[in-house]
């Protein structure tokens, strides 16, 4: 850095760290000022997490527990629009004498009263399972991990033990006798979302055999549609939709910074 005629040339120095930030003020054949700040990290000091994280994970629970609370309420909706509930109230759900579970098992064999097959629906999507975004999931991030391998170790369950669906495995299984859920930070009763959607067909299909008027495939696709839905992956046109258009040329997107 050059200065005016009236003092000599100097130069300046800067050492910015995660928690501190360095100057000196150097002349041709001196030090003219040497000064440091220090400050606190922006992280945590019991796991070192960055305190964007700790407000990121909060937003994006927030975010998903508000996209489950409507996905939900639209189902509830469905079920009264189609006569299936008188009220879509979470309390029509409630039956003491069966166990979501046990109805999704019986509903293979048996038809179904209105107040059961909803009972039964609505479990399945508000428990729709585990569908991974990206393929390296299992390294990318421990939890997502843990998930996957109980997704695999039901899955490979549900193929050899002779049970048709999630349901009829997690009530008549000896290994979910205990427990249907998972518990104390353990993953191994996940299931497959695609598994779900196996034994919504079926059941769909087993009811429309056995004679519930509450079973045509119009409803079943509105049922699926909620149990898959999702918002979609940021690549392809849904990426580009979040990038601006050039200066110069207005109908090309920006090039990325670091490109040139």
């Amino acid at each position: 850095m050059h200065n005016n005629n009236t003092y000599p040339d100097y130069a300046l120095g800067l050492d910015i760290g995660m928690a501190s930030v360095g100057a000196a003020l150097l002349a041709s054949d001196h030090i003219i000022a040497l000064h440091v700040r220090t400050f606190d990290k922006a992280e945590t000091a019991k796991e070192g997490e960055s305190l964007n994280k700790i407000r990121r994970d909060a937003r994006l629970m927030r975010r998903r527990i508000r996209r489950r609370a409507f996905r939900l309420l639209r189902l509830r909706r469905l079920f009264k629009r189609v006569g299936l509930v008188h009220s879509h109230e979470t309390s029509v759900f409630a039956l003491p004498e069966s166990t979501p579970w046990q109805l999704r098992a019986e509903g293979l064999d048996r038809q179904l009263l209105p107040e059961e097959w909803a009972a039964a629906l609505y479990h399945i999507v508000k428990h729709r399972g585990f569908q991974s975004n990206r393929k390296s999931e299992a390294k990318a991030d421990e939890k997502a991990g843990q998930m996957l391998s109980g997704v695999n170790h039901n899955h490979q369950m549900l193929e050899t033990s002779g049970y048709r669906t999630v349901g009829e495995l997690a009530s008549k299984h000896d290994a979910f006798t205990a427990a249907k859920r998972n518990k104390g930070g353990s993953y191994t009763h996940t299931f497959a979302r695609t598994d779900l959607a196996h034994e919504l067909r079926l059941l769909f299909q087993r009811q429309r055999e056995l004679g519930n008027p509450h079973a045509d495939s119009v409803f079943e696709q509105a049922v699926s549609d909620l149990l898959m839905a999702r918002k979609p992956t940021l690549s392809g046109e849904n990426l580009l939709k979040m990038v601006g258009r050039c200066t110069f040329e207005p109908t090309e997107h920006r090039a990325d910074r670091k490109s040139v």
